[in-house]
């Protein structure tokens, strides 16, 4: 993990705006060209990083820095988008706070398709149009509620990303069919307890049986990383180069 001093001074790169009502930074390589394409990693964040400050998200954890840090830049020079969900409960990239707290998690909350996620997704075109991005390299990740919405994203635009990382999350099963050809890695503590990891192992068997080969890596409970199985993650290096290898071709039939 990251250290909480060097996390700031990453953080500190990325350049701040406001698009409509949302808060986003965006971290843009040092001495980019412009004649030449870059890759784009898209960060969706949990839900105790709501609000208007633009900061939080980036300094909670590794999920947006991680990408921006010299190692990684050296190795694959690529822009960060990671904007930032709205306060309240009906704020969020997927699954909203109080439902969260129930004993008994809503279904139809967990998988609907929140104005955050579709104004998170009006950032990323205008981001693209702005500067050299490839969109053939296409990356998004989520964690808790970004791993929600990074399904989410993904289901309702199938072809947009090359690659998705969701953490601690989950995504609506009947769907599957439309991540079959998706490169996945997703990620889950086996002893969560705020988002159960039925929530992965659901989706991700319902996409094996469709066909799909998602990488799924599932922490075991001795592990003890609970809802914080980002925490391992954005640490493996080999997902974070694997990513950066995911290059979006042709669909398939």
């Amino acid at each position: 993990m990251i250290s909480f001093e060097t996390r700031k001074s990453i953080a500190e790169k990325f350049l701040s705006f406001t698009y409509k009502s949302m808060p986003y930074r965006l971290y843009v390589p040092e001495n980019y060209d412009s004649n030449r394409s870059y890759p784009l990693v898209m960060f969706l964040h949990g839900g105790g990083e709501r609000g208007d400050d633009n900061i939080k998200h980036l300094i909670a954890y590794d999920g947006a820095v991680i990408w921006a840090t010299p190692e990684n830049q050296e190795e694959n020079p690529a822009f960060v988008l990671a904007p930032q969900a709205r306060d309240g409960s009906n704020g969020g990239f997927g699954l909203t706070r109080d439902a969260t707290i129930n004993e008994k998690i809503e279904l139809s909350r967990v998988f609907e398709m929140g104005d955050d996620l579709l104004l998170a997704h009006e950032i990323l075109e205008n981001v693209i149009e702005e500067y050299p991005i490839d969109r053939n390299r296409l990356y998004i990740t989520g964690l808790s509620q970004g791993g929600f919405g990074t399904y989410n994203l993904n289901m309702l635009y199938p072809d947009l990303f090359a690659a998705m990382v969701p953490i601690a999350g989950g995504g609506d099963p009947e769907k599957a069919e439309l991540l079959k050809y998706k490169p996945i890695w997703n990620f889950h503590a086996e002893d969560d307890e705020i988002i159960p990891v039925e929530y992965s192992r659901n989706i991700i068997n319902s996409i094996e049986n469709v066909g799909g080969k998602p990488i799924y890596t599932e922490y075991p409970s001795d592990k003890g990383y609970n809802h914080g199985s980002w925490v391992p993650a954005y640490q493996n290096q080999e997902m974070i180069d694997w990513l950066f290898k995911q290059v979006k071709t042709e669909t398939k039939s």
